[in-house]
């Protein structure tokens, strides 16, 4: 039996490293990828043990999209008029479930990131990526649509504008045009990318990680920021409901008067 096609590892310091592992095929995306990516997010990154998770590929890509053989069932499917939507909610589920993850989430990417992989790099929080890395969501070349968040998750980052751009023409773009659009959070060189891994890791890691769910929650609910009432509401009822009666909140207020890095618990 080969090795999982998705491993799983918890480092020190809690961070839970989740790497696609195909790069035989540029870590293009099958049916078991999407259950383990499921799995890694929706219940593993979920337990008190894990306080950031780092996202990447194996090789020298991100992820090259959905496999070949996901594409001809679903043409086949489309041919036949069979095609109902359960195999797209399923993976639908698998990237929400890293959309919801409570903890930080970063992808770091190299090389190609294509199509689903583009799609799976908008689910997670902050993204990464090398001066190598390229960028295409070519779905609209072969007359049909990005299905899996990120039509919304790329124009939650980029607006209107650019998300028309993106995704009408499937035009490959590098790393530095999409930092500039605002959908990077770093771009770094070849070499550095490994350092930069771990330095978001690190920072993820060591923020408070109550506050950070909370916050998450609030954030995604409404991503554009419109709903102002809203927001201000839950982010009352989240202070005073819970997080000004943590450990974490007293730790934070000492490690300020005694100068020093917090040491946050999860509790």
């Amino acid at each position: 039996m080969g090795a999982a096609p998705v491993g799983v590892e918890l480092h020190d310091g809690g961070i839970l490293a989740v790497s696609l592992d195909r790069a035989d095929v540029r870590n293009a995306l099958d049916q078991e990828c999407f259950r383990l990516l499921g799995a890694a997010f929706g219940e593993r990154a979920h337990q008190p043990d894990v306080r950031a998770v780092v996202l990447r590929g194996a090789g020298q890509h991100f992820c090259s999209g959905l496999d070949r053989t996901l594409l001809a069932a679903l043409a086949g499917a489309g041919a036949n008029g069979s095609a109902d939507g359960g195999e797209g909610e399923r993976w639908q589920r698998a990237l929400l479930a890293v959309e919801d993850c409570p903890k930080p989430t970063v992808a770091v990417i190299q090389g190609a990131c294509i199509g689903g992989g583009v799609e799976l790099a908008l689910a997670c929080d902050f993204r990464v990526a090398a001066e190598d890395a390229s960028f295409s969501l070519m779905e609209m070349r072969y007359a049909f649509l990005p299905d899996l968040g990120g039509i919304h998750r790329f124009q939650r980052d980029a607006g209107l504008a650019r998300t028309k751009e993106f995704l009408y023409f499937g035009d490959r773009l590098d790393a530095c045009t999409l930092e500039k659009w605002g959908v990077l959070n770093e771009v770094v060189s070849v070499d550095g990318l490994e350092d930069a891994a771990q330095r978001w890791a690190r920072r993820c890691a060591a923020a408070a990680p109550l506050a950070v769910a909370a916050a998450k929650k609030l954030v995604q609910r409404d991503p554009t920021g419109s709903d102002r009432e809203a927001s201000l509401r839950e982010a009352i009822t989240a202070n005073v409901g819970h997080l000004l009666r943590t450990a974490d909140f007293r730790e934070g207020l000492t490690s300020a008067m005694e100068r020093r890095p917090p040491r946050f618990t999860g509790e």
